[in-house]
């Protein structure tokens, strides 16, 4: 019992900082949906959803699941910080060689994507930007997960949700007021990464590079990473599956409006990624030592921790959806019911706590890719299905629907190869 609490304690404890600066980066996501919608207009911004869907699937892609390997690797071996530098080195030139090939796909192909797939002229430019900056949206998810598996959560957060979006803000402002284009709004995304990855390379390696260490061997990075690039990224596309699918099926308003009731109603996220990201590292260090005992109990007091602050942030959620809609606009309200749907969707998740990272961690990392390969096929079929004839509440309803297959299958396999429940 007094283990039980002092996990408790330390789960909290560690989960404030970082739950204090997801807060913020919510609150300033909001506002830049609301600079967008406002003083762009919702069909820009759902221009913008849509690339940034696109642009994140394929970082994801050719990431080539280097950044979760980042903290099984140094979890499982318990690497030191200098050989942690090396291996995101390592790790750091691999992915940019390869990112020359989205480069040249979006930006040679982005007239084909946009009047072919999309039959959106608009979009032409938005790919083009897309094409420049993947290199640095790559390397940026490298560098927040090296300070994840460092556990330098303090540098996690300041480059993942303040820097990137202040200067996003700022950047948005100012095209605003002096060039107000379309395509602005996803050029001020670009350029705020831009200028956080030239930091986050100045803070990790103090302008010195390593030596690559050759214990590290890049044949078993790339087969630890490997499995988790698939699971990665039809993880990623489950959750954005909607979006892309509705860009294809609907105009970029129902688009614009149904990311507005998705961002809203997936703020219970804010939770379980806040405490995920504490323990994740955690996960990978309690398996590598094969002290099973703790780790069933650092899980587990997670997943209640979780359960316990989504709860009633749901319910706030789904009690005062109309009032938080009209923020956005009379247009948004029409996302009300989408909103419940996709807060339901949560609220499961919640209680079934960080289940795909609990797999990925103890090297389970090949059944969360077959388990996302799945419903992410299920996912595809629902939208088709349901979309024509439900619209946006068609799309969250296969949410929904594939977001509970996920977990209940994580936890079927979490107890069947941990030998124990997340939640109790």
């Amino acid at each position: 019992m007094r283990l039980v609490k002092n996990n408790l304690k330390k789960t909290i404890s560690s989960s404030g900082i970082n739950f204090l600066f997801r807060i913020f980066g919510l609150g300033s996501s909001f506002l830049i949906v609301l600079i967008i919608s406002r003083f762009f207009s919702v069909s820009i911004y759902g221009n913008y959803a849509l690339t940034f869907t696109l642009a994140q699937a394929s970082s994801l892609i050719f990431s080539l699941g280097l950044p979760n390997a980042l903290i099984l690797i140094k979890g499982n071996k318990s690497l030191d910080i200098n050989e942690s530098k090396s291996l995101l080195l390592k790790g750091s030139k691999i992915v940019l060689l390869l990112s020359i090939v989205p480069f040249f796909f979006f930006y040679f192909g982005a007239n084909t994507i946009s009047t072919i797939i999309f039959h959106n002229q608009e979009l032409v430019v938005f790919f083009k930007i897309v094409g420049f900056s993947l290199p640095f949206l790559i390397i940026h998810e490298l560098f927040l997960f090296h300070f994840i598996a460092i556990k330098r959560f303090y540098f996690y957060n300041l480059f993942m949700f303040l820097l990137p979006n202040l200067l996003l803000i700022l950047f948005l402002l100012i095209f605003y007021y002096y060039y107000k284009t379309g395509y602005s709004t996803f050029l001020s995304y670009s350029l705020s990464i831009f200028i956080v990855v030239i930091i986050e390379f100045i803070v990790i390696y103090e302008s010195k590079l390593p030596k690559i260490s050759k214990n590290i061997n890049t044949r078993e990075l790339l087969k630890t990473a490997t499995p988790m690039l698939f699971s990665g990224l039809l993880l990623y596309l489950l959750n954005w599956t909607d979006i892309i699918m509705l860009g294809i099926m609907v105009d970029e308003k129902q688009v614009g409006i149904y990311n507005i009731a998705y961002k809203i109603g997936t703020v219970g996220f804010l939770v379980i990624v806040s405490v995920s990201t504490i323990i994740t590292p955690k996960i990978a260090e309690l398996y590598g030592k094969g002290n099973i005992a703790e780790l069933k109990n650092t899980i587990q007091t997670a997943t209640r921790l979780i359960a316990f602050l989504s709860i009633p942030l749901v319910g706030a959620l789904i009690l005062f959806k109309n009032f938080i809609l009209s923020f956005f606009g009379p247009e948004a309200l029409m996302g009300s019911t989408t909103m419940i749907i996709i807060s339901l969707g949560v609220l499961f998740s919640a209680i079934s706590g960080n289940v795909d990272q609990i797999l990925n961690m103890t090297n389970n990392q090949r059944i969360l890719r077959n388990i996302t390969l799945i419903c992410f096929l299920l996912n595809v079929l629902l939208n088709v299905l349901l979309i024509p004839i439900y619209g946006i509440e068609g799309a969250a309803f296969a949410s929904l629907i594939c977001n509970v297959a996920i977990n209940l299958l994580c936890l079927f396999y979490i107890k069947r190869k941990l030998g124990f429940y997340t939640l109790f």
